[in-house]
């Protein structure tokens, strides 16, 4: 063990990639959708290996750049990723959303310093304590930051650092679990729905949304292609030629979809099917559209199935679409699709702030959703032209934007301020998740700069904090379990009561102030908790998927206002 815990301390490399790989492989575990999650367990292997590896009065040292570096790449991606999402939401239907997510997390801090002041807290158990219960991870880096720019001695510095971590640890578990039952079991109730389920099929139908085909169907591709012959005319006149437009009518109206023909073989021949075409009994069409429009049902009115490979053999494109354009933003999905604009594109998926969200003929486009669209190449083409900017799959990530964002960010987080010889700035995790947003946000608008491809936003993101947590175990490893025996149960029953008191004041404030839709409530309080483990526990109480569109916009929201709030945290208990 020594020989062990000397090469651990010579070489603090090894104990870092040991707490990540831990961490990672624990954290995947789950038992009813919740789990410990990457982050905390991480930060659980980085302490046990910082704990148990000391020898000769010597532990693991790590040096605190590695640290910051890995948390300011975390930070500039998480605000690159909401920056389209977190402005979408300060306007227009969004701004509801907002200020009753500002409200929560104003109740949430509040609820720590008050409790706090009462345990006499320092500010880094204090901000641990906000950390865990409000399921903030970012809320240890920024307050780690805070108290580094403290006029502290090295060792109160040192120990209050060492104490966000267990103040995290020790109430993440229940801020975790407890929301989820909360959100999933108790907040329906007090919001009035007896029935949650049947709420949520209820609100469904109200948005023309249709849960059975992503559902139901997942084996299948949603989009199909069918070639069929064309044996009779129109009901009203039997024999006679249509144009491609008045099938595509008549099919819209007796399915309620959108189906296209995309190609007619006529008199031997394949012509491309303009929307004046006249097709006559005895013509093939290639006919597109959703499972449910396309094979069987009214279409065999008009026609029979047939083979005919040749007719089905046109170019086909699917594409992740970036939302810019203000003509589509706030258009609902039911307005595009009658839109003789996007004729024969179909919408497969929206990712809004890295969330799926469902696909409902009511729901509104933003800027900055990424959209997977699917149909003719020369079709989709002409649609990305309309709505915004492809996102073609490609390796490289533009490290000028990267690296110039997070270091001017971190500029401008320095200036210091000081209020009653108490010093307050940004500080850099705050001045760079800024950048971040800005920039994200400017993407979305001109994506003609700054592209994060998804793997690389994802080591940003995912890799950046929890090896920052990884080290943040490790160096307070010696120190955690003192805390842990000082704080344990004060600290956990503390936790509980900033967990449950946002949440339930704000269950009744959205039942009876801004009087939201209750099933969209409940994902509006763990997207403003930014409790993403209870978005499970929601949709399978639910049995239903659209309480996440009440997610986005507080998610977006509370993840930036709640990274911030470690500093606001540190700030009133210095």
């Amino acid at each position: 063990m020594h020989n062990i815990a000397r090469a651990f301390i010579d070489h603090p490399e090894i104990p870092i990639f040991l707490a990540l790989a831990g961490g990672y492989f624990f954290g995947r575990f789950q038992y009813k959708g919740l789990g410990l999650g990457a982050v905390t367990a991480t930060l659980l292997c980085g302490v046990i290996l910082g704990a148990v590896f000391q020898t000769g009065g010597d532990s693991i040292h790590i040096d605190g750049v590695v640290k910051q570096v890995f948390f300011l790449l975390f930070l500039f991606a998480l605000g690159y990723k909401l920056g389209p999402q977190f402005f979408s939401g300060l306007k227009g239907d969004g701004l509801p959303q907002a200020v009753f997510t500002v409200i929560l997390i104003v109740v949430g801090l509040a609820t720590v310093i008050v409790l706090a002041k009462v345990l006499d807290y320092d500010p880094g158990l204090a901000a641990g304590l906000a950390s865990g219960a409000l399921t903030q991870s970012a809320i240890i880096g920024v307050a780690q930051t805070s108290i580094a720019d403290l006029n502290i001695g090295a060792d109160t510095m040192r120990q209050w650092q060492d104490l966000v971590s267990v103040g995290y640890a020790v109430t993440y578990i229940f801020g975790t679990i407890g929301a989820a039952i909360y959100c999933g079991s108790i907040a329906p109730r007090l919001l009035g729905i007896r029935d949650l389920p049947a709420s949520a099929k209820d609100l469904e139908k109200k948005l023309g949304f249709r849960e059975e085909v992503a559902d139901v169907l997942p084996a299948y591709d949603q989009i199909v292609r069918r070639s069929y012959r064309i044996v009779r005319g129109l009901p009203e006149r039997h024999g006679e030629g249509m144009t491609v437009t008045e099938i595509e009518d008549f099919l819209r109206q007796e399915t309620g979809g959108r189906v296209s023909i995309a190609q007619v073989r006529h008199d031997g021949k394949i012509v491309p099917a303009a929307a004046d075409l006249r097709v006559f009994p005895g013509d093939d069409v290639a006919v597109s559209g959703r499972r449910e429009w396309v094979i069987g049902g009214p279409i065999t009115d008009l026609c029979e199935e047939v083979d005919d490979p040749d007719l089905l053999s046109y170019p086909l494109e699917e594409l992740d679409v970036v939302l810019t354009k203000h003509s589509v933003d706030g258009m609902t999905i039911g307005q595009a699709s009658a839109d003789p604009d996007f004729r024969g594109v179909y919408l497969k998926r929206i990712m809004r702030a890295g969330h799926e969200i469902p696909i409902a003929s009511e729901v509104k486009l933003r800027q900055g959703d990424e959209v997977r669209l699917v149909g003719e190449r020369h079709l989709i083409e002409n649609t990305v032209a309309l709505v915004g900017y492809p996102e073609r799959t490609t390796p490289e990530t533009d490290m000028v934007t990267v690296g110039l964002g997070v270091a001017v960010g971190a500029l401008i987080g320095l200036p210091t301020l000081m209020v009653e010889n108490i010093p307050l700035s940004l500080t850099t995790s705050v001045g760079a998740l800024l950048m971040g947003l800005l920039i994200g946000w400017r993407r979305s608008k001109s994506p003609t700069f700054g592209r994060i491809p998804p793997g690389a936003q994802w080591f940003f993101e995912g890799v950046g904090l929890t090896a920052f947590i990884a080290i943040v175990g490790i160096t307070s490893g010696p120190g955690f379990i003192k805390g842990l025996q000082n704080y344990g149960v004060s600290l956990f029953l503390a936790g509980v009561v900033v967990t449950m008191v946002p949440l339930v004041l704000m269950t009744f404030m959205a039942r009876y102030v801004f009087k939201f839709d209750p099933v969209l409530t409940l994902g509006m309080l763990t997207g403003a908790q930014t409790t993403t483990a209870a978005v499970g526990s929601v949709r399978e109480a639910a049995k239903s998927s659209v309480p996440l569109l009440g997610f986005t916009v507080p998610y977006a929201i509370g993840n930036i206002f709640l990274s911030i709030g470690g500093a606001v945290v540190v700030a009133f208990m210095a």
